[in-house]
This record gives structure tokens, C-alpha cells and sequence, in this order.
């Protein structure tokens, strides 16, 4: 007999965007997943089944991979295996401000205490360890031994954000007053600052402006044509029950946003987003996955 998690799926319908992808590209974009892994490979099962369109297909994960769920571990395995498992060409997995506190922790024994109190204790308990019996050295090496190698490379050195045409990722947003590109442009160790790509909340969550105030074409400027795709800050607070429950997630006439981050370090839920073009149109659908009580399989 074995344990089996029961899932329920829950979609929005199809909307317009109002810029552009590039051309021959779609893009599945996954929220914090904070080591909800079963829930992970559910929704990789998900991708794995839509119906290509003949486009790449991309896939991005938002950050916050680890922390407060189940099993980091495994959900850092299957997020750097997911182009395989999704049947995606192209894979982008983001840093968060879990991820990056994690990364930092590795680096300094303050930094990895900062990390754990963070959220980072249900890490050490999955592998069996605790900072009580074991010294620094020994956590760093076996948190260095237990998380996939590409995974801790691309958290020290990889690509903080992602533009592909008029779409941004991200994992917490920007900042609406600043020049943008400067602001993606800060270094991954200011986490710490409230003013940073990893950790911003507001005023990014409450601006209604657009993006392109800046752009130099006063048509963009006036389309507002560049959408956010972002996590970090739970959008839907409560257990999704309906598919109506993920309008929340949807500030793309009001705020040209895209929040996928559904609360997953704190009950079994996923959020993620699928963008393609269709014909001239760019358009989303949002998507999330939540896990039931387990059931007994014979």
C-alpha cells in the first residue's frame, strides 16, 4: 500500500496582454514554491501535458524554491531538472530572497543562523540535522552536498531577473520611481535592503502607473505595454477553494502585474502562469495546483 497526495487544479480563462512576446516563444512561469515539492512535480506533470505550439518553450521558476514547506531538497532537484520534466527547451530558475539567504549562509556563519531562523529550519530538519548538534562547518557541507550543484551556482552567479519582449520576471518587483534597469541592476547581497528586486513590496505592490514611464516612445508609454511577472508576496491568503479565488493574481489591467505567489510556505498551494502568442496577441492564463489529504493506493 502506498501514500498518495490528492490534487485539485484550478484555472482562469484566457486573457490579453497588453505588449508582446517574442516571436515562436511561450513561457510557464512558476510562483514560491518554499519546498512544496509533491505540488512541484504535479504541476510539471501539468506543463508536461499542455499541447505544444510549435514555439520554445521556457521555462521560469520566480525563486524561493526552498524553506518553511516539506521537502526543499527534493524541490530544488526537480525545479533543475524541469526542463526534462516539463518538456520545456529553455530553463530560467531565478533567485528569491529565500534562495539568496540561503546562498549567503554558506558564505558566513552569521549570515546561515540569519538564514535559519528565516525559514530555513525545516531544511535542516528534512536532512536530519540541526544547528543544537552540529557545528557550522558540518550544516554548510552537508546543505553543500544535499542541494543540487547548478542550483547553488546559479544562486551565486546567475541571472537575477528575465525580459523576454514586453514581460519582466522577477521575484519581488521593482521599484516604480526609479530608473528600473538600475534598480534590477543591484547586487544580490543588499537583500537585506527593503529597496531591493528580492524583498521590494511596496510601493511596487501599489503602483498603478505602468512600466514605461521612462520609454522614450511616448506609444509605449501610453499602452503601458510591460507586464511584471512576480512572487514574494502572497497574493490569495487563504485556501483557493474556486477557480474564481486567482483573480487575485491577475493586476494586468490594474497594476500590469502578475503575482504567483499563491502562500505556498504556508499551506499546499501553487501558482503558476502560462504565456503564449496567438496570432498578434500576447495572453495569460494563471493556473494553480493544491494538495489534499493523502489517500491509501493498494
Amino acid at each position: 500500500m502506498t501514500i498518495e497526495m490528492k490534487f485539485s487544479s484550478y484555472s482562469l480563462p484566457w486573457r490579453d496582454l497588453p505588449g508582446l512576446l517574442p516571436e515562436n516563444v511561450e513561457v510557464f512561469a512558476i510562483g514560491d514554491i518554499h519546498g512544496q515539492a509533491d505540488l512541484l512535480e504535479r504541476v510539471l506533470e501539468e506543463i508536461r501535458h499542455t499541447p505544444r505550439n510549435g514555439a520554445a518553450r521556457h521555462l521560469v521558476f520566480l525563486g524561493d524554491l526552498i524553506d518553511r514547506g516539506p521537502s526543499s531538497i527534493r524541490a530544488v532537484d526537480l525545479a533543475m531538472r524541469g526542463a526534462a520534466l516539463a518538456k520545456a527547451d529553455v530553463l530560467h530558475v531565478l533567485p528569491g530572497n529565500h534562495d539568496l539567504a540561503l546562498h549567503f549562509g554558506l558564505l558566513s556563519e552569521n549570515l546561515l543562523s540569519l538564514w535559519i531562523s528565516g525559514g530555513g529550519k525545516t531544511v535542516l530538519s528534512e536532512m536530519g540535522i540541526s544547528e543544537e548538534a552540529h557545528t557550522t562547518l558540518e550544516i554548510q557541507g552537508e546543505l553543500r552536498k544535499m542541494l543540487h550543484p547548478d542550483y547553488l551556482e546559479l544562486m551565486a552567479d546567475g541571472p537575477t531577473f528575465l525580459q523576454l519582449g514586453d514581460l519582466l520576471f522577477v521575484h519581488a518587483g521593482v521599484h516604480p520611481h526609479g530608473d528600473i534597469p538600475e534598480f534590477l541592476d543591484q547586487d544580490r547581497f543588499f537583500i537585506g535592503e527593503d529597496y531591493h528586486w528580492a524583498t521590494i513590496r511596496y510601493p511596487f505592490l501599489s503602483h498603478r502607473e505602468g512600466w514605461d514611464l521612462r520609454d522614450p516612445d511616448p506609444e509605449r508609454r501610453e499602452e503601458k505595454r510591460t507586464v511584471i511577472v512576480h512572487g514574494h508576496t502572497p497574493a490569495l491568503r487563504s485556501v483557493i477553494a474556486i477557480d474564481a479565488d486567482l483573480e487575485i493574481c491577475d493586476g494586468v489591467e490594474s497594476h500590469r502585474t502578475i503575482a504567483l505567489d499563491i502562500g505556498a510556505a504556508y499551506r499546499p498551494q501553487l501558482g503558476y502562469a502560462h504565456i503564449r502568442s496567438r496570432g498578434d496577441q500576447a495572453e495569460v492564463r494563471i493556473h494553480a495546483v493544491k494538495g489534499g489529504a493523502p489517500e491509501s493506493v493498494l
